[in-house]
């Protein structure tokens, strides 16, 4: 039998009817037996049976209820596991589209690039200037796979003199060691110059080698003058 109050409510309000009845169908037991008594029983018996069937509709409903509830909670997971889902693909499509945004404009700025190359192309004397320019100031060959060159004529790189005469040799850089070395900042005052004083070497006799003026062997600094003369 179905109610239009909540389950919890009525099952309350049936377990209170139940214990009611009980009570007073205990009491009635309890008292001697008239006339009366056996009607009352019957009575009571019979609310009883009611409110046990009535308990039993009650019972199926709440699970009916509590099973509705349960695949509710599981469909809820569901959406959310969904929208998580929608979401991490929308972030991927707003990705998709920043970086399909920069290639469309990367192209267009390539088109351009084309078309302009195809309508004002860059003469080939003006791009061997342009590396005879660059021949001055680094080694590094130029790429001649764009048309052949006569290398008597134009020296794709620079060669030992031309090095020497570049940017580097006029800025005096130093071209075997170390540059100029200096103080990283600001300029410092020039400290004055503390004059050292220089300490007359000390010439210390050995005691136990002395000075022999009768010496058999005599050493000449100058035996190779002597000789020239």
């Amino acid at each position: 039998m179905s109610s239009p109050q909540p389950p919890r409510q009525s099952l309350l309000q049936n377990l209170s009817t139940q214990s009611l009845l009980l009570t007073h169908l205990f009491t009635a037991l309890s008292l001697p037996l008239t006339p009366q008594t056996p009607p009352q029983i019957s009575q009571l018996h019979t609310a009883l049976q009611y409110s046990a069937l009535d308990l039993a509709g009650l019972v199926r409903e709440v699970e009916e209820h509590q099973k509705l509830w349960n695949k509710l909670q599981e469909k809820k997971e569901e959406v959310k596991q969904l929208e998580r889902r929608v979401r991490g693909l929308v972030r991927s499509l707003e990705e998709g589209r920043r970086t399909l945004e920069g290639m469309v404009d990367q192209g267009v700025k390539e088109v351009a690039a084309i078309d302009k190359s195809e309508k004002e192309p860059i003469l080939a004397k003006t791009l061997l200037a342009h590396a005879q320019a660059l021949g001055k100031h680094s080694s590094a060959p130029v790429s001649t796979l764009l048309a052949p060159v006569d290398r008597a004529q134009y020296t794709p790189w620079p060669t030992e003199m031309n090095m020497r005469m570049g940017l580097l040799f006029q800025l005096e850089g130093s071209m075997s060691g170390m540059g100029e070395t200096g103080m990283v900042g600001d300029q410092q005052a020039a400290q004055p110059e503390v004059e050292e004083r220089r300490e007359e070497p000390v010439q210390v006799e050995e005691s136990g080698r002395r000075y022999d003026p009768n010496a058999v062997f005599q050493l000449d600094l100058n035996s190779d003058d002597s000789d020239d003369d």
